[in-house]
Formats: C-alpha cells, structure tokens, sequence
C-alpha cells in the first residue's frame, strides 16, 4: 500500500524547481537588453509556464490514480505557484536592492524616453505615467514590485491550476465511465 501525498508537499517540492524556472525567465527578460538571445529565450519559458504546470500536475495525477481529485490537483498548482513565486521574488528582491539598486528607476527612464513614440497609444501612455512618477520621485519599492508580482501569480497560477484540474477530473471520468461500459 503507497501512502498519498499531499497536495501541500507535492506542490512545494514542485514549487522548488518551477522558482528556479522563474528566476531563470525573470533575468532573461531583464538582460535581454544586453544579450539579445535572452529576449527570445524570456518570452519562451514565458510561454512554457502553462506546459511546465501541466507536466508537474500529470505526474501528481498519474501517481495518485483513482486517488485524485480536483481539489487536490488544483491545490497542488496554487501551491507550486505561491512557492516558485517567493523563490524568484527573493532573487528580484536581492538583485533589485543590492546588486542593482538603480534598476527600477532605470526602468521607468526607459519607459519615459518612449513618450511621443506612438502618439495617443498605451505606450505613451504608460511613457507619461512613467514620467510623472519619476518627476514626483515615486519610485517603486523592489518588495512593492515582487509583493504584486506575487499577487498575480497567485492569481493566473490558480486559474490556470482550475483549469488544468478540471481537465484531468473529465479525462479520469472518460476513462471510468469507459470501463464500465
């Protein structure tokens, strides 16, 4: 008889490989500026969050059988999301207050210098937000900024989580209901 793991260890062992996959997606978005290769592979792993939680939330599946349930599968997924978070937020929070401290304000310099690039689009309107808070010297706490990174990810980790669970429960049933027949 194998014992069943819950969906709060699982998702934490999960949660340690997919902070390390974050922390890798979120510095090769931040120097694909200096290394234009980072920019293409930022925006696959972007793209590869959806798969990578799928294969994590499989394998659970597989290995508790008839065992699983949805609410199981889904707390697994908000679980390795709130953990791969908290891992990648603490790399962004050292990397952003200590090694680069001017980051953020460089960032919103960046974004301002785009002001009247594409008139009346978001652009330029995020360009004359990012002005007004750099003239109103308001800028963004490195913990401010991963807190609401944080949020999201909890947020879309637990929706994509839902959906992916209410996939495996129909194809579990599918498999039941067939073997009845």
């Amino acid at each position: 008889m194998t014992m069943i793991q819950s969906p709060y260890r699982r998702g934490a062992d999960d949660g340690l490989i997919f902070g390390l996959y974050l922390t890798a997606m979120f510095f090769a978005s931040i120097f694909a500026g200096s290394f234009a290769p980072l920019s293409l592979l930022g925006a696959v792993m972007m793209a590869g969050v959806p798969v990578v939680i799928y294969f994590f939330m499989r394998r659970y599946d597989r290995s508790l059988g008839p065992a699983a349930t949805f609410a199981m599968l889904w707390m697994q997924g908000v679980v390795i999301f709130f953990c791969g978070m908290l891992i990648a937020g603490t790399a962004l929070v050292v990397f952003m207050k200590w090694i680069h401290p001017g980051f953020v304000a460089e960032q919103l310099t960046a974004v301002a210098a785009l002001k009247g690039a594409v008139p009346g689009s978001q652009i330029d309107l995020a360009a004359d937000v990012a002005e007004k808070m750099i003239e109103a010297k308001f800028i963004p706490a490195p913990i401010d900024i991963v807190t609401e990174m944080l949020m999201l990810a909890i947020v879309t980790g637990s929706m994509l989580s839902m959906t992916l669970s209410g996939l495996f429960a129909l194809r579990r049933n599918r498999r039941l209901s067939g073997r009845r027949s």
